[in-house]
């Protein structure tokens, strides 16, 4: 048996697939058939060794998980429920079946938590690892949620804490591998349930915070055509961030990436679903100032060191 049909028999063992009578024709053809009931969200993302992790810190299931639940964080910022994966995956000259093995395992265990199932792919050769998600979710309703339909005069609100990512990758790259913030970075887990109930209760404008909060509320703003005002007091930041940076947690909070919270805008919300989320500013109308920072009614100027793909 040749190499890549060891892996392949090794996925479809490691996935153990129960029966689904929405996968018609699934792994081993020359593409998955399913079907659905509801509108189809389809998305896709890569992450590739060397600039999206690194295994001196990620273990191989760590990178399994990672690919699949940046692809549900896409799928839940459009209010949908995760239904179907293809993996495309490029594995180096050394890779063994076992490490195949510890990969796919990462991906099906962020599959059985967060929702979805791998229906096919391809493994090709290449220098660095790298694993390539097509995703189809799905969303039951006619309320679609996107980056573009912010308007001045709404609410701005996120779920959860933020910057525990980035000081989680920044405590591991100091060598502390083992830290209260690591799986914040290495298994983060996506919003699903959340973005289903926002999108259910009429938000229209939403997005995941994966490049940082002041890099995403710029792409909100640019998409909808409008500016905004974020009281830095407000934004979430826990104890334990605010312990161990108490000089510039609130930067950490802005600037850090790969949070995977939400971050939408909104006019009214259910009393039960306001209390899980945190408000933290204002839509405006487009201005010179696109975001403007204010900490305690002053003027708050952030040390910016925002993600970007391509520096």
């Amino acid at each position: 048996m040749n190499k890549e049909k060891e892996f392949i028999k090794i996925i479809k063992e490691t996935l153990n697939l129960k029966e689904d009578n929405n996968i018609k024709i699934g792994i081993g053809d020359d593409a998955a058939i399913v079907s659905g009931s509801a509108n189809q969200i389809v998305c896709s993302d890569s992450i590739i060794e060397g600039v999206h992790f690194d295994l001196n810190y990620f273990s191989l299931e760590d990178v399994g998980w990672k690919s699949i639940a940046i692809n549900q964080s896409d799928i839940a910022s459009m209010g949908g429920e995760p239904k179907f994966f293809t993996v495309s995956c490029g594995f180096p000259k050394n890779f063994t079946n076992n490490d195949v093995k510890k990969i796919i395992k990462g991906i099906k265990s962020a599959c059985d938590n967060n929702g979805g199932k791998v229906v096919g792919g391809d493994i090709i050769l290449s220098e660095k690892i790298f694993i390539s998600i097509s995703s189809i979710g799905e969303i039951y309703g006619t309320n679609f949620m996107t980056r573009s339909s912010a308007k001045p005069g709404e609410k701005i609100a996120v779920t959860g804490t933020l910057g525990n990512s980035a000081a989680g990758l920044k405590l591991i790259k100091d060598g502390i591998k083992e830290n209260i913030f690591s799986n914040f970075h290495l298994r983060p887990i996506p919003k699903i349930k959340t973005g289903i109930l926002l999108s259910k209760n009429g938000v229209n404008c939403c997005m995941d915070i994966s490049d940082g909060l002041h890099n995403d509320l710029i792409n909100l703003c640019d998409s909808s055509k409008v500016s905004a005002s974020i009281k830095i007091e407000n934004i979430p930041v826990s104890s334990e961030l605010k312990n161990m940076f108490p000089d510039n947690y609130h930067d950490i909070a802005i600037n850090g990436g790969e949070d995977f919270e939400l971050l939408f805008t909104f006019n009214d919300l259910p009393k039960g679903l306001l209390d899980e989320i945190i408000i933290i500013g204002e839509i405006k109308e487009i201005n010179s100032n696109q975001i403007e920072y204010n900490l305690k009614g002053n003027k708050y100027t952030p040390n910016f060191n925002p993600w970007r793909h391509f520096e």
